[in-house]
């Protein structure tokens, strides 16, 4: 018995239960559509930079939010698993570890940032993990310093912990990554787990310099004005590798 991935599924279905009985006692959900372009440049096997741009719309009120995110990668460790991941651009030996760091810039757009303004230094720590029938399941810890508001910014911190479960499908040049994840979202302005997101979606790569990932997400927040949220992700990858040849 695999009593590795059967705590993993134990956790996930934990999770996801909670997930499910927050939703049912709240109200109407918001709907929204997050479209997103993501930069990758790889720089060696173990170096990464990459550039977010996404960008999320409430379906009903029009009310839009943009962030910039540049981020630094560095993977070391020894993985006995050799696939594609769903932001990795070619199949490759992947590594056990993974650390990020980055900053996060948004603000709401259109009505100059008088609703939302948010400046986040973030590091996160991932760890993978190969189960049995080529699925890879990894952990995700990340720790983000926040500063809320432009005149006078609130201080606060955050703890987020996600659990994933991915596998790759390939016929010839095409590739198809499935996945999902669940992650809980530890907010030092209530001192409390206060959102629970819950994604399922899938990558598709045809080159290694391009791919398209679609993804529903489901997001309870117990702090927030809008306490649910709906939404249809559609994200652009585009995939520069400093050191590969055509």
């Amino acid at each position: 018995m695999d009593v590795r991935g059967s705590r993993a599924r134990t956790v996930t279905l934990v999770l996801a239960a909670w997930l499910l009985g927050a939703g049912a006692a709240a109200a109407q959900p918001s709907y929204e559509f997050w479209p997103e372009i993501d930069t990758w440049l790889r720089l060696s096997p173990a170096w990464r930079l990459s550039l977010f741009v996404p960008i999320s719309k409430n379906l009903e009120t029009h009310y839009r939010e943009g962030n910039f995110i540049p981020q630094v990668d560095y993977a070391f460790g020894t993985l006995k698993f050799h696939g594609r991941l769903m932001d990795e651009d070619l199949a490759r030996n992947l590594r056990l570890f993974l650390l990020r760091g980055g900053y996060l810039g948004g603000r709401s757009l259109g009505d100059d940032a008088e609703e939302y303004s948010e400046h986040t230094v973030f590091a996160e720590l991932h760890v993978r993990h190969p189960l049995k029938g080529g699925i890879l399941f990894s952990h995700r810890l990340r720790s983000d310093l926040r500063w809320l508001g432009d005149d006078s910014p609130e201080f606060s911190k955050r703890w987020r912990y996600r659990l994933m479960m991915e596998r790759e499908f390939d016929a010839g040049r095409v590739s198809l990554v499935p996945y999902a994840n669940v992650e809980a979202y530890y907010d030092s302005r209530y001192d409390t787990v206060n959102r629970v997101r819950a994604i399922a979606g899938s990558s598709v790569a045809w080159s290694w310099r391009t791919a398209i990932e679609v993804n529903g997400t489901y997001q309870y927040d117990s702090h927030s004005s809008t306490k649910e949220i709906l939404a249809l992700s559609v994200i652009l990858h585009l995939f520069f590798d400093a050191s590969h040849t055509p």
